[in-house]
Parts: structure tokens; C-alpha cells; sequence
């Protein structure tokens, strides 16, 4: 019969990462670190997808403004795309789950604004 020997663990339990509030995590498990896109930014984009993209309200808001805000991934940065194939190639790395994540962080981050704006012109 073999003689099985087991060793402890000296090493200490993964840490869990927290998560900033510029980041988020997707359903698997990557830590996506975003950018809020200055108003420069965010017209070169619309330059950079071509009239007809831009033209096109639901693209822009459900794929290009979401891939665009996407900084980093699990430490791998992501530049802002320019060119409509760069936003597709984003939009492959990132997967159902991570666009979700990063599209549920610009509504929270607009939803947010808002409030701000509100609050600001109550006082």
C-alpha cells in the first residue's frame, strides 16, 4: 500500500481584493478597473466609430461608451479605442459578463451624477 504524507499550508489565504469605487467585478470574476471619458474622449470616439455608428443611439450607449470606459482588466490596461475595430476587439475580451459589469458601472455612475446635479440645484 502507498504511504500518503501530508504537509499544512504555511502560507496565508488569498487575500480577497477590494473592490474600488472605480472598479468592478464581473460574474467571472475579472476585476475591471474603469475610466470616467472626458468630453474630448468621448467626441473622438464618436468620430472614431464613423457617422453611421455614431448615429446609432443604442450602439454607442450599450457597446461603445461601455467598452471605451474600460481602463484596465485584471492589471492589463486598455487604451480608449479608435477605430471601430478596436471597440470590437473590447468588446471580445470583455464577453457578455464584462460588458455587463462595466455598462451596470456607467448607469450607477450616471445615476449618481444625477443625484449630484439634483442636490446641487436644491441649495
Amino acid at each position: 500500500m502507498a504511504k500518503v504524507t501530508v504537509h499544512e499550508n504555511d502560507q496565508p489565504a488569498a487575500v480577497a481584493t477590494e473592490v474600488k469605487s472605480n472598479q468592478v467585478k464581473d460574474a467571472k470574476g475579472r476585476l475591471i478597473t474603469m475610466r470616467e471619458l472626458d468630453p474630448v474622449q468621448e467626441s473622438r470616439l464618436t468620430v472614431a466609430v464613423g457617422p453611421e455608428m455614431a448615429m446609432n443611439v443604442m450602439y454607442m450607449n450599450l457597446y461603445a461608451f461601455p467598452v471605451a470606459a474600460v481602463a484596465e482588466i485584471d492589471g492589463d490596461d486598455y487604451p480608449v479605442p479608435q477605430n471601430p475595430k478596436q471597440v470590437e476587439t473590447m468588446l471580445a475580451i470583455l464577453g457578455k459578463h464584462g460588458l455587463k459589469a462595466a455598462s451596470s458601472w456607467l448607469r450607477e455612475k450616471s445615476k449618481e451624477d444625477d443625484d449630484a446635479t439634483e442636490a446641487a440645484a436644491k441649495n
